[in-house]
């Protein structure tokens, strides 16, 4: 009999590295998402706060650190990197959600441009600081976008989604790194 082995979502895809832009796949061992019952926001925060450090994030934000955080993600919160305590589960609708996501992280110092030509929002530090997320557009793909670090963006898009998204990014970054060196 064959034996089978798990692939991640951009296995053979990543790292793409182009000019000083990275784009590689997050090996994320945990994704939860908590969608918190009506009433019990308060708890369900407590909870995270005493177990994981974190607390739910406000809309469009993230909380945490590299290791585990807690991002918003629309109707509900994705925890990454930890499972949930399990006193959570009274309190909130939790799902393992593992397999379901492709996580890339794009970084480097031409970030913003690259998104700018996929994504309909002002991604500019200025306006979209560092902590700070959107459910948004990547060319044609519904993405999550976390602002991780200065010159660096975690984009989240569905499993069956992610040789496109990375041959999305990947385009982008070329036809912006050629703009960059022609106005130079």
């Amino acid at each position: 009999m064959r034996s089978l082995s798990a692939l991640r979502p951009a296995a053979g895809l990543c790292p793409v590295k182009f000019d000083g832009l990275e784009l590689v796949e997050l090996d994320l061992s945990y994704l939860f998402s908590i969608s918190p019952f009506p009433g019990f926001e308060k708890k369900c925060s407590a909870i995270l706060k005493e177990n994981h450090g974190l607390y739910l994030p406000k809309v469009c934000r993230a909380t945490g650190n590299s290791r585990v955080r807690a991002i918003w993600f629309g109707s509900f919160t994705l925890l990454v990197g930890e499972k949930p305590d399990l006193a959570i589960t009274d309190l909130a609708a939790v799902t393992d959600q593992s397999d379901a996501w492709c996580t890339l992280r794009l970084r480097g110092k031409c970030v913003e441009e690259v998104l700018q030509r996929l994504c309909p929002i002002d991604v500019r530090l200025s306006k979209f600081k560092t902590g700070y997320v959107a459910r948004t557009m990547l060319g044609l793909l519904h993405v999550t976008i976390h602002r991780s670090g200065k010159e660096q963006f975690d984009i989240y898009s569905y499993r069956s989604m992610s040789q496109t998204l990375v041959s999305e990014i990947t385009y982008s970054m070329k036809k912006t790194v050629n703009i960059v060196k022609q106005n130079f």
